[in-house]
C-alpha cells in the first residue's frame, strides 16, 4: 500500500488573470444591484391614499417582483464574495516568498 498524501499544487497561488475575473464579477454585482433595485421598485407600488386621510399611504407588495428583487440581491451577494476571493487569489503570494 502506498503512502497517501495531499497532492502538491501545480500552479502558483499568484495568478494575475484572476484580477480580470474579479473586475468582471464586480461589474456583474453592480448590474445585479441595479436589477434588484428596479425589481423592488416595480414590486412595491404606492397605493392611492385613503379619502379623508392624506397622511395614510399604503404600499402594496407584488410577490413575483419582490421575490425577483430578493433573488437578484442574494445572487449579487454571492458573486461579490467570489469577486473578493478572486481578487485575493490574484495578489496572494506563497508563504515562503513573502
Amino acid at each position: 500500500m502506498s503512502h497517501l498524501a495531499w497532492p502538491e499544487p501545480e500552479t502558483a497561488p499568484h495568478q494575475p488573470w484572476r484580477g480580470v475575473v474579479a473586475g468582471v464579477e464586480a461589474l456583474v454585482v453592480v448590474g445585479l444591484g441595479v436589477v434588484a433595485w428596479w425589481l423592488w421598485d416595480r414590486g412595491t407600488p404606492l397605493s392611492s391614499p385613503v379619502e379623508g386621510r392624506p397622511d395614510l399611504l399604503f404600499h402594496g407588495f407584488d410577490g413575483p417582483w419582490v421575490a425577483g428583487a430578493v433573488g437578484a440581491a442574494a445572487l449579487a451577494g454571492l458573486v461579490l464574495v467570489d469577486a473578493v476571493r478572486q481578487a485575493v487569489l490574484a495578489v496572494r503570494t506563497r508563504p515562503g516568498a513573502a
